[in-house]
């Protein structure tokens, strides 16, 4: 089960992430501890598997954190008409039993992470609901690891 306190993040996608962060720098005094990093996932998703590169950024305040995404057309990281709030991102002890107990309810594993052959694995983990409030799923083991991206290099 999900708690509030788990909550971590809040997903922004943005049409450019250099402007996307110089904007919430400005609007509310955000810092960046670090450049925009990137990274290419491989995901399946109802249209198959495939690769997806990503560029991406979080604040040094919080939590919760502001994470920004650059837009990647075509994929779950569309942007349409300038930034939206595409997601909130949450730890959870157990992936597997999360995944199970959300779709259960109804809600949509939308997009995971998988290998090489395609067999879902620890990553990027997007569950959505009928209402559209998305949940990135991220495993507790890992919470270090992740909230690496917010301090200095």
């Amino acid at each position: 089960m999900i708690n509030y306190d788990d909550v971590f993040h809040v997903g922004i996608i943005v049409p450019d992430i250099d402007e996307g962060m110089a904007e919430i720098a400005k609007r509310f005094g955000a810092s960046w501890p670090r450049p925009a990093g990137s990274a290419s996932i491989r995901v399946r998703t109802k249209a198959g598997v495939q690769v997806m590169n990503s560029r991406f950024a979080y604040t040094a305040e919080g939590p919760p954190y502001i994470e920004l995404i650059e837009a990647v057309p075509g994929t779950p990281w569309e942007a349409g008409e300038g930034s939206r709030i595409h997601h909130l991102g949450a730890f959870v002890d157990d992936l597997d039993a999360e995944i199970e107990r959300l779709t259960a309810e109804g809600a949509d594993l939308e997009m995971a992470s998988v290998d090489e052959a395609g067999e879902r694995i620890l990553g990027v983990t997007y569950i959505n609901s009928e209402l559209g409030v998305r949940l990135e799923l991220l495993p507790s083991a890992g919470r270090e690891r992740i909230l690496s991206v917010t301090k200095p290099e």
